[in-house]
């Protein structure tokens, strides 16, 4: 099933339909499942870098089941540009084992790639860019629903590691004292004085 030269599907090269040795594959190396939540509130506390991780696990499946010579890694890293690879070829996967999205690869790559780099806007409006992830929420739903169809065996990953807590314990304290440096006036701002009439 390894053909993606157009992964937005308007080539008769894409196979639209799952043979039974691709089932058989996608069960031995399914895609990445996380539940929506966890993903949510891993992004979060680790500001973004829970979709770095997100995107390897995606790409390191691929790798495996397709017999590709790629880098996860390196796709991972530059996940915001790869993005525009990696949203439509799990749109596609979708697609092929019956579970199709109605969302477009290309639309929510975009979306994500501009949340992403939103951490340049002034204060306080790169606070947006912690909402990178969630264009890739309805990716991850989408997966999460090929996983229960194909590979119902497949682990969930819907439960916290100790290493998950860590992160959400100190990230999440990170982020709240981000969030409140970010609004509150600098020390020494004059506050404006109400003026009585």
């Amino acid at each position: 099933m390894a053909q993606y030269g157009d992964p937005e599907g308007t080539f008769s090269s894409i196979k639209t339909v799952a043979e039974p040795g691709d089932v058989t594959a996608y069960r031995t190396t399914p895609q990445f499942a996380v539940s929506v939540g966890k993903f949510a509130v891993m992004s979060l506390c680790t500001f973004g870098f829970y979709e770095v991780y997100w995107a390897y696990k995606h790409w390191d499946a691929m790798r495996k089941r397709e017999q590709e010579r790629l880098s996860p890694f390196w796709r991972a890293f530059f996940a915001p540009l790869w993005g525009f690879s990696l949203l439509p070829r799990l749109q596609q996967l979708t697609a092929v084992y019956g579970v199709p999205a109605t969302w477009s690869g290309s639309g929510l790559a975009l979306a994500y790639f501009i949340l992403h780099i939103g951490y340049r806007l002034p204060d306080p409006l790169w606070l947006i860019s912690l909402l990178s992830f969630i264009p890739l929420l309805v990716v991850q739903r989408s997966v999460n629903q090929l996983n229960r169809a194909v590979a119902p065996e497949a682990p969930r990953n819907a439960s916290y590691s100790g290493l998950n807590v860590v992160a959400i314990v100190l990230g999440g304290l990170m982020l709240l004292l981000a969030i409140v440096g970010t609004l509150m006036p600098p020390p020494g701002a004059q506050l404006p004085v109400p003026v009585s009439t």
